[in-house]
Formats: C-alpha cells, structure tokens, sequence
C-alpha cells in the first residue's frame, strides 16, 4: 500500500522520533558521540532556522521536539540533518558503510493545548530515568536538553576537525584542508503554549517537572527494590550491539488531550486525504490542473504552500520573529 500523503500543520509544534538500524545501540552516549551528534544538529538548525524545543539522544533512536514552517521546512531540515548524522556518527566514527537508520523519521503533530504539549515535553525529558538507566535525569550521560532548558543556556558542542579531503554541506564557509569546522550549537525555545510566560517561569516549570520525574522514579524503584543500571554501564554498551527484542509499537498521528480535539485533529485529516486523493486521480487522468491540498506533496510536483499571510515567520535559529 502507498504511504499516507506527508502533511502537517503550518507552524505546528512536532514531536520527532528516528530509530537507527537493526535498533542497534550506534548512537550509545559517550564524549565524541555527543559532540558529533550536538555539532550536526546545531549546524543544521542554523541552516534552516528551525525552532527546537527539546533534544534528547538515546542508545537506538532520538526524540526532537521541533516546531517547523510547514511539512517542506520539516521535510528539509530533517533531510540535511540525516544525511550529515548518517555521515558523521555512522561512516566517520562508526565505520559503517550499509544503512544508518531504519526508516524514514515520525512526526506526530501536538495539538495546541498546553496538557498536550506538556505532556509531551515530560514524557522526552523522562528518557534515561523512565528505562531505568539512571537515577536522575541529570545524571544522563548523553544528549539531553532538561539542563539546558532549565539553565537557559544553548546546548553546545566543541569543534570538530575534518580529514583534509573532507567537505561538508552543513559548513556556510565551506570549510575543508583540515580547517575547523564552526561547531553548531542548539538554542531551545519554549513551548508554544509558554511563549506568553516570562522565561523565569517557563524554565522553573521545567526544573520542577524534571525533579518530579525524578521523584516518582526513585518512588517505584523503592516500591519494586530495583536498581538503575547506572552511568558507568550505560557508557560502557556496545554501541554494535542489536537487542533481540524491540518496541514495534506504531507512533500516534497526533497528541491530544481533550477528546474533542483530537476528533478534530482526526476530522481534518480525513479531509486532507480525501483531497489528496480526489487530486492524485485527477492527476492520473491527465488533469495537470489538479488541485492538491495546502500543505501536501503531489506525487511529482513542488510542494503546495499555505497561504496564510505571515505563516512561519521566524528569526534567527528559529527563533519566533
């Protein structure tokens, strides 16, 4: 069966998930790892002016919290992001030569209620204590923005040298001759439904959310007498190891909270594929007219554009303008 047309909301915040290959542990946290992995993100957020609300690295996949222009911006960010991640962190520091990832990444659109983007954000920065592998969300050894968010600061990664015959897409200078590389940095916005919040209060509701999480962990294991797995294992894995079990669980579409929003969610694109659909058979037929909806990729033709005046306007690093 053909996939579903690719299509979000203009300006709509998306949560982000991409597995690796085999679902083995090839982006397992360690120094270089988050550097490499830090340096791609922030080069490639500074490309395309992308707004980033959270980032977290696990040992086979990675979450990004991502509020894009539309499904072409998203579409273009996450290519120049794959690609030099896949080229980085799978061919440069892990000597691979096959696949990198698994399939193409899941967007699933949040809804404009602020339970649902909460939720979301708890449940991204929970990574790494809701496993069982460390104590304390702080205590992650890999990528993670909780303390970024709460400190408001950028995450950061230090430079990176290239071999002499490399060249790199994401470098605005073009660097190469083993010059350095400008390492990207990832500035974080809030969410959506905390942009009206003086930032003292956004970030303390994150430091409070984040010691929350903390609490209810170390509250079951108590319950359970179960123990974390711990720092100095979790950098000690195998970063080619591939576990014979995995989560297939499909991805949800959208997340909501209220239930008459996420009919609505739902409604709407129902409609949106009845269109696609009624202009993929108008295409077929040889109507080159054919009207596809804003938002959509026709098979074979540009992407169609919401025309909203001012829909993504952004500054800098994808800060809202």
């Amino acid at each position: 069966m053909p996939r579903d047309p690719r299509y979000i909301l203009a300006n709509s915040l998306q949560h982000v998930v991409d597995v690796v290959h085999q679902n083995r542990f090839l982006l397992s946290p360690s120094k270089e790892l988050n550097e490499r992995f830090l340096s791609v993100l922030g080069r490639a957020q500074k490309k395309h002016e992308i707004t980033v609300c959270a980032a977290v690295v696990m040992a086979s996949h990675y979450h990004l919290l991502l509020r894009p222009r539309d499904g072409q911006h998203l579409a273009d960010f996450m290519c120049c992001f794959k690609t030099n991640l896949a080229k980085e962190i799978g061919h440069r520091l892990r000597g691979l030569r096959g696949h990198f990832f698994a399939r193409r990444y899941h967007a699933s659109m949040v809804s404009d209620e602020e339970a649902a983007q909460v939720q979301v954000l708890r449940y991204i920065l929970s990574h790494g204590v809701k496993e069982n592998l460390v104590d304390t969300v702080r205590q992650w050894p890999g990528v993670h923005s909780a303390l970024a968010l709460i400190e408001g600061v950028p995450l950061r990664a230090p430079e990176l040298k290239r071999p002499s015959t490399t060249k790199t897409s994401l470098n605005d200078e073009g660097a190469e001759n083993g010059v350095d590389v400008d390492a990207g940095y990832v500035v974080l916005s809030p969410l959506p439904c905390w942009q009206h919040f003086d930032e003292v209060v956004w970030r303390q509701e994150i430091s409070e959310m984040v010691d929350d999480i903390d609490a209810q962990a170390a509250a079951l294991r108590r319950s359970t007498g179960r123990t974390s797995l711990g720092v100095a294992a979790v950098l000690a894995q195998d970063p080619y190891y591939s576990p014979e079990q995995v989560d297939t669980s499909p991805q949800p579409r959208f997340h909501a909270v209220g239930k008459q929003v996420l009919e609505g969610l739902v409604e709407a694109w129902r409609q949106v594929l009845a269109a696609f659909a009624r202009a993929s058979a108008a295409l077929r037929s040889g109507d080159r007219s054919a009207r596809f909806p804003e938002g959509t990729f026709p098979p074979a033709l540009p992407f169609v554009p919401f025309k909203v005046p001012g829909a993504g306007v952004l500054g800098g690093r994808g800060q809202p303008a």
